[in-house]
């Protein structure tokens, strides 16, 4: 593994909150609810949920059983969602408020934080994740990655994924060929940046081979924002397995969803401590329906000259 040696940049385009496809997929989720009984007339109600077999599996392989292509991981789940004729179910007349734990619904109020309601811009951000990594399997699965994970074997052909609004420090190269051999052989998640979690509770992880000098790492806590992260080539598998489950799928904010994850230890996440990418938005952003986040972020010295995240030099 030899630090960040990136082979290949692509872009991917984000989903806007005003296309056809978010109503349909706000659509298939009130579905989902409606489908087992009227959750709007109860304070809280946990909707039945169960796991499919492949988001069980911790160590996946490919579909080798399909006729068309046996590196492959086959679309399942909410992804076959805009192929099928949208549910003709009426949305609520107030906000669809974002799910819990795993399907735990609470009855609307408008007392509600914001980020408790289930806007069309995070169904549009979770697509927009959602997408990119299939795209990442799919990218995968046709250069034949050994999706493998045995225990003293490098994980190879990391995917990073960032978001549009990020810096990150000029020597995050070197930073991060310290940290990276630190990772054990089966991890599927790691947060370069986060937000809104003190991402120290659980031990350090250690080397008595490494000395880290400028950043940590530490099993993730309940890291959210997901401005910069990687993903192993198995690990990409796993959390599209998991968060195209339609109970699931779209039912509440991406990073909600992958902090859910991480928590109920379905994901092996690690953080990078402190970050080495910060997203620079201040104002209004692609997802919230106010201000900025209070949320504050430093570099030491950032590529695009951030100190801290809305300070720019």
């Amino acid at each position: 593994m030899d630090g960040l040696q990136i082979s290949n940049w692509v872009y991917h385009d984000g989903t806007y909150a005003n296309t056809s496809i978010v109503q349909d997929l706000l659509h298939n989720v009130q579905a989902q609810r409606v489908e087992n009984e009227d959750y709007s007339l109860q304070d809280t109600i946990h909707l039945p949920f169960s796991w499919p077999a492949d988001a069980n599996n911790k160590f996946p392989s490919y579909d080798s059983n399909s006729s068309s292509d046996p590196n492959s991981i086959s679309l399942a789940g909410a992804e076959l969602w805009p192929s099928q004729p949208t549910p003709d179910v009426p949305l609520p007349k107030t906000s669809m408020i974002c799910a819990e734990d795993n399907f735990r619904l609470t009855k609307y109020s408008a007392e509600m934080p914001q980020w408790r309601y289930l806007t069309p811009e995070r169904v549009a951000a979770f697509h927009s994740h959602l997408t990119a990594i299939r795209r990442v399997v799919d990218d995968n699965a046709r250069a034949g990655v050994d999706l493998s994970r045995v225990e003293g074997k490098i994980q190879e052909n990391i995917a990073l994924i960032l978001e549009d609004d990020v810096d990150m420090e000029v020597d995050i190269k070197e930073r991060m060929s310290v940290l990276l051999p630190m990772l054990p052989y089966d991890w599927d998640m790691l947060f370069l940046g986060f937000c809104w979690s003190k991402e120290t509770i659980h031990p350090v992880v250690e080397d008595p081979y490494i000395i880290p000098k400028k950043n940590l790492l530490y099993p993730s806590f309940q890291p959210r924002c997901l401005h910069a992260y990687a993903l192993s080539p198995a690990g990409a598998v796993r959390l599209l397995m998991h968060l195209r489950n339609e109970p699931f799928a779209y039912g509440r904010s991406v990073d909600l969803a992958t902090e859910w994850l991480i928590w109920d230890k379905r994901v092996k996440s690690f953080t990078v401590v402190p970050p080495v990418t910060i997203q620079r938005k201040v104002t209004k952003t692609d997802i919230t329906l106010f201000g900025g986040a209070l949320w504050k972020e430093k570099l030491e010295e950032g590529v695009l000259g951030t100190k801290q995240s809305g300070d720019e030099v």
